[in-house]
């Protein structure tokens, strides 16, 4: 292999809610077995249990939600109503919502293991602190969309990593990007551009294919890692973005991404 990937990340928590049900333990540990850096999103019960979960409700996650749990705010819940509902699919069933807790003593226990944890609903203080309190800052990834957040975070966990994830419209994103390049990424460590579609073009993406490349460059000069999302992929738009020097992914469909990327580095060896 002449190169390889640098860093992959299996968005919502290991398998995007698509190989495997969101939020439950399971998913995490299907990250990390393939070798890619699962992601939590943030909720915390009414009784202060920090949660991975990416909505403020169960709704959307949970098939068979019952009646009285509808609509009704993780934050109105207790950690002992929250933990009890299952969450998991008719083949994949007893899985439930896990704790920060839990999530951060297997970092504590697996140094060579990482998470990223995307601000959704929690006291930013609060969460750097937990981290803290178990010595795992450096093994954790803090995401948002707001660089001043992202700082604030930094200075509450200076050995965590941060990234500043970019979404929207392509001109949105290279508006972002340019504001970004200008505060020089100060507290800022990663930086992820959202590769959404633009049906009936060969490149697949929004974002063109030239200004993914460029921003590789410009953050690379800043020792910043560039990850992109694509939401959507088939082996040609992956190749394609691999072509352009990206190292670095999150992906909702870890299974199809590791298989393709390996497909890519192996052709690599007969050029």
């Amino acid at each position: 292999m002449k190169d390889g990937i640098i860093l992959w990340e299996a968005h919502r928590a290991g398998a995007g809610g698509y190989e495997l049900p969101e939020s439950c333990l399971a998913a995490f540990e299907y990250g990390w077995g393939l070798g890619g850096r699962p992601e939590a999103d943030v909720n915390v019960t009414s009784d202060g249990v920090m949660v991975s979960l990416h909505d403020s409700t169960l709704d959307r996650i949970c098939p068979k939600l019952p009646e009285h749990l509808k609509g009704r705010n993780i934050s109105e819940m207790t950690w002992a109503e929250l933990e009890s509902v299952d969450i998991g699919w008719d083949d994949f069933p007893d899985q439930h919502v896990v704790s920060l807790d839990t999530l951060f003593a297997i970092l504590q226990a697996n140094p060579d293991r990482n998470m990223v944890i995307d601000y959704k609903r929690v006291c930013i203080r609060d969460l750097a602190e937990k981290i803290n309190s178990y010595g795992v800052a450096g093994q954790i990834t803090f995401a948002c969309c707001n660089p001043e957040l992202l700082r604030e975070f930094k200075g509450y966990a200076p050995e965590a990593r941060t990234k500043n994830w970019l979404g929207g419209t392509a001109e949105r994103i290279e508006e972002q990007f340019e504001r970004l390049r200008q505060e020089e990424f100060h507290g800022i460590t990663e930086v992820q551009l959202h590769l959404n579609d633009a049906p009936g073009k060969s490149w697949r993406y929004a974002l063109a294919p030239e200004f993914v490349s460029e921003a590789l460059q410009i953050t690379k000069a800043h020792n910043v890692l560039l990850q992109v999302l694509p939401w959507k992929f088939e082996r040609k738009d992956l190749f394609a973005i691999l072509e352009l020097g990206v190292r670095s992914f999150a992906v909702d469909y870890p299974n199809h991404f590791k298989k393709y990327y390996a497909d890519y580095f192996a052709r690599q060896y007969s050029v």
